[in-house]
């Protein structure tokens, strides 16, 4: 039988194998645009929804009678022409993918532009063709004009919208929700130094407007330099500037690489981020080298990186210039613009070079063949979710293409290897014989032993199973994710560990204990009612039935991000094998599996850290340097007038009282945690596994958050090593360790994973047990039932949990359906806080009776839903403080009109305890 389990175990891990992607994708499925030229500086868009969805591209200029540097017949130079020519393709319903040819529309533009600015407005189904130039009167016009195009009855329509305050080309433009940014460029007074932000939610275009925005300064008091031809991008809601060029300021000191005086212009190497919600602009680091007509729109990959897809740097110039010195650098000889891909990282502020556009050969190039591929300048880059187009543009100087480039971001996944598999098989085939143990021992024989251990736990197991039960996978990858992207401001949530456990110890444990309870809420029938009991019983068991599937999901997801492990089958497998030792070995499996865990939790987090510190140059100085002087340590205000409560808060004050009240109910009204308060020998054995966890707690949590920050400074060191489209930030965890760690010591980590999101599971599927058979089943549907029929029914409780929860967490990670799935869970939790104070108003006030208990708690559900709902900028982590203090409150006020009688609190308040 073993022999047979086992047979099946690593068929199954067998499964875990997907195919090896890199960060970009190129496809060659996107047709050419239907022109012998091609075109420079054209506009485009996708306009239409669902199935009635085009790629619309027109405008721009090129050279239809000849290169720059050739002859015409009447032997003049070739003009340059603009055009006013749209052209439409059809495609799927979602990315942008073709699903038809190119057709030139009736349509056109109402003037001859080029070289202007494009976004797509997703929420309107339409594009915006912003500013522009053309040749006019021997001079340059720039346009002020912005059309509006869309699919119309019969065709597509174009209307012209606001007006720029002034005519500029050359510019790029995005979008962030609904607001249109567009950043300088060139307008008849050379360089524009101007922003400016359109707000398009109003259905009503005569509403719109543009709005000038604060400039970036290069240094504090100096202004950034104006420019044409930079790059924009958009990540995390932040707007970002890359290069450019501009006209060469003698009194201005650039790098001599970047000073392009063969077109008296500096190429820029600037680069400033503008964060909308602060209304300021930062700068970051500058790229390696001063670029210049890159395509117009940064790619975002992943969540904290943006690609700059080639760009003309002047070294370039000059060996073009020193090859061709007859053509000035030009002519059909040559190699086309550089190829080079740049990506910024948001969290480590580093430049790294990621990767190519992908081009054919020099010699195919410098033989000016048209089917092979090159890199194309003065463009912009449309996108739709993962995918990106790149249409037409300049290869060479004066040669336009007509290739559209199509990309797709997609995240690297490196392989796990059987070592690292068997090492993982052996930790969870080891949690499942300890349940096989526990059974043996009957250890789960009657739902005494079944529920609280038979009494005989040790106050050590019960501490380590605490930390455990509060440590999920989630938090296991979060809290390095947290300190890595940000600070370890995080850190004050542990804090209140130091006022809750006295609380608990000294408040709640003795009612507990002497009390002689299975599960919290029989605690609430005593002192309120039956009804207060069932409420408070189903809405816990409610919020675990969910939170099994998330924290299944989430973990699987963040592994299955960075690795080829197949997240349907790390959700099965972690679930399964959960289910099997939880369903064998009763409450002393799970706090004896949980124990392990916690061990392999700071144990893999201590030696990863080690092994992180090993590899950064400067060791734990490094660390100790990003912390203290980079930011990244405690960066809260602790100012007494700095009480801000909104989203995003970094007051000291706010954010410790709403992780105090976020935690408390977990420790008072969370029967996964109070379960481990009755499973000791004695009150006292209780009180020290919750002192443990103290220790535990905040020593546990900061090797996390410096965990974190060790990655943090060996990323900034080696931004090249990063995966750009890495799809979620709990993700930098695992992939540092298959990245960086031996096989076999990389499964151990994994394991960490493995064990943290398996000890947050047993603990929900015993406790739920244990709340619906003490609260439901056998007080409300069967009370006459006898123990073994309980202790079935427990058992059954826990596989059918155990089902559920794996399948919902395979059903959302095959609809991607998570975030509908977390605000039912969140509204769900709304109810903990006020939970947490109608044990507070039970304990610590006597005069509240059933009733009054009752309509407080609704009072504090109620509340803290109306403040969701309407929408107040409160901080999200402050809803259990509002719901906590909402039902107290009320209960205390109620409690003067609906009181208890004097018999009804005796032994069940602080006033009226029995010593």
């Amino acid at each position: 039988m073993k022999l047979q389990f086992a047979s099946v175990f690593f068929s199954v891990f067998a499964w875990l194998v997907s195919l090896h992607a890199e960060a970009i994708q190129w496809g060659g499925e996107f047709p050419s645009v239907p022109d012998e030229h091609g075109f420079a500086g054209p506009f485009a868009g996708v306009v239409g929804e669902g199935d009635n969805r085009y790629l619309v591209f027109g405008g721009g200029a090129n050279f239809p009678e000849g290169a720059p540097w050739e002859k015409t017949a009447s032997g003049g130079k070739p003009p340059k022409v603009w055009y006013d020519s749209l052209y439409a393709i059809p495609l799927e319903s979602e990315g942008l993918k073709p699903s038809g040819a190119w057709e030139k529309l009736s349509e056109v533009l109402p003037e001859k532009l080029g070289y202007g600015a494009s976004v797509s407005l997703e929420h309107r189904g339409s594009a915006l063709f912003i500013g522009g130039n053309r040749a006019e009167n021997g001079g340059m016009h720039h346009s002020k004009k912005v059309y509006e195009v869309k699919v119309g009855q019969g065709g597509f329509e174009i209307e012209a919208v606001a007006d720029l305050p002034v005519g500029v080309s050359s510019a790029p433009a995005a979008v962030i929700g609904k607001k249109v940014y567009i950043f300088s460029g060139a307008s008849a007074d050379g360089e524009h130094m101007g922003a400016y932000v359109m707000d398009t939610a109003s259905t009503d275009v005569s509403k719109w407007a543009w709005e000038k925005m604060a400039w970036p300064e290069s240094a504090a008091g100096v202004p950034a330099r104006a420019r044409q031809h930079a790059t924009l991008g958009v990540q995390g809601g932040k707007l970002y500037v890359f290069a450019g060029r501009t006209a060469i300021d003698t009194s201005i000191e650039v790098p001599e690489v970047d000073r392009n005086t063969m077109h008296g212009m500096d190429f820029l190497r600037d680069a400033y981020v503008f964060d909308p919600k602060a209304g300021n602009w930062k700068r970051l680091t500058d790229l390696p080298v001063g670029i210049s007509a890159a395509p117009q729109n940064a790619v975002p990959a992943g969540v904290s990186h943006l690609m700059v897809l080639g760009g003309v740097d002047v070294d370039f110039l000059r060996q073009q210039l020193k090859d061709r010195p007859d053509k000035n650098g030009q002519g059909f000889e040559h190699p086309g613009f550089p190829n080079v891909i740049r990506a910024y990282h948001t969290i480590t502020d580093r430049w790294a070079v990621v990767g190519e556009l992908p081009i054919g050969a020099d010699a195919e190039r410098r033989a000016n063949k048209k089917e092979v591929g090159y890199a194309p300048v003065t463009v912009p880059v449309v996108m739709v979710g993962k995918d990106f187009v790149v249409p037409s543009g300049e290869i060479k100087p004066g040669i336009r293409s007509t290739q559209v480039l199509f990309g797709h971001v997609e995240s690297e996944k490196m392989g796990f290897g059987v070592i690292n598999w068997i090492v993982v098989a052996v930790y969870l085939l080891s949690m499942v014989g300890i349940g096989y143990w526990f059974m043996k021992r009957e250890s789960a024989s009657s739902t005494e032993a079944y529920f609280r251990g038979g009494q005989k736990i040790p106050w050590w197991v019960a501490g380590l199973s605490i930390f455990a039960t509060m440590l999920s996978a989630i938090t296991f990858m979060a809290i390095p994710a947290a300190s890595y992207a940000g600070n370890w401001n995080g850190w004050i949530g542990q804090w209140p560990i130091l006022l809750i456990v006295p609380l608990v110890v000294f408040f709640y444990l003795p009612f507990y204990r002497r009390l002689n309870i299975t599960t919290a809420y029989e605690y609430l029938e005593r002192r309120f009612n039956v009804v207060a009991r069932t409420i408070a019983s189903i809405t816990f068991m409610l919020f675990h039935i969910g939170r099994v599937a998330i924290v299944l999901y989430l973990p699987a997801l963040a592994l299955s991000s960075v690795t080829n492990i197949n997240i349907h089958a790390a959700i099965a497998i972690i679930g399964v094998l959960c289910v099997i030792y939880t369903v064998m070995g009763g409450i002393e499996a799970v706090v004896w599996t949980d124990a392990i865990q916690a061990i392999v939790l700071i144990g893999g987090a201590l030696l990863c850290f080690g092994l992180v510190v090993a590899q950064v140059e400067g060791g734990l100085s490094a660390v100790s340097t990003a912390i203290t002087d980079g930011g990244k340590g405690l960066t809260a205000s602790w100012k007494l007038d700095d009480f801000s409560i909104s989203k995003g808060s970094s007051s000291g004050i706010v954010l410790f009282l709403a992780f105090m009240f976020a935690n408390l109910p977990s420790y008072t009204a969370g029967q996964d945690v109070v379960q481990r308060y009755v499973t000791t020998p004695s009150e006292k054995e209780a009180a020290r596994s919750l002192w443990m966890n103290i220790v535990m707690v905040l020593l546990g949590s900061a090797i996390f958050f410096a965990l974190g920050t060790a990655l943090y400074v060996f990323y900034q060191d080696k931004p090249d090593m990063l995966d750009p489209a890495m799809s979620s930030k709990d993700g930098i965890l695992p992939y540092f360790i298959m990245q960086n760690l031996p096989i076999g010591v990389a499964g151990l980590i994994i394991a960490g994973v493995f064990a943290a999101a398996q000890s947050t599971i047993s603990s929900s599927l015993n406790s739920v047990a244990t709340a619906f058979v003490t609260d439901v089943y056998g007080r409300l549907i069967r009370p006459e039932s006898s123990d073994q029929q309980r202790l079935a029914v427990a058992r059954n409780v826990v596989i059918a949990l155990g089902v559920v929860g794996i399948g919902v967490s395979s059903y959302i990670a095959w609809t991607k359906i998570d975030s509908a799935f977390m605000v039912f869970n969140q509204f769900i939790g709304f109810a903990l806080g006020p939970l947490g104070g109608l044990f507070a108003l039970g304990i610590f006030t006597k005069h509240a009776g059933g009733k009054a208990g009752l309509v407080a708690l609704l009072i504090g559900v109620c509340t803290v839903v109306s403040i969701h709902v309407i929408g107040f900028d409160v901080m999200p982590l402050l809803y259990g403080f509002i719901g906590f203090f909402s039902t107290l409150i009320a209960g205390v006020i109620l409690g003067f009109v609906l009181p208890a009688r004097g018999d009804e609190v005796e032994g069940l308040t602080i006033f009226t305890q029995k010593k």
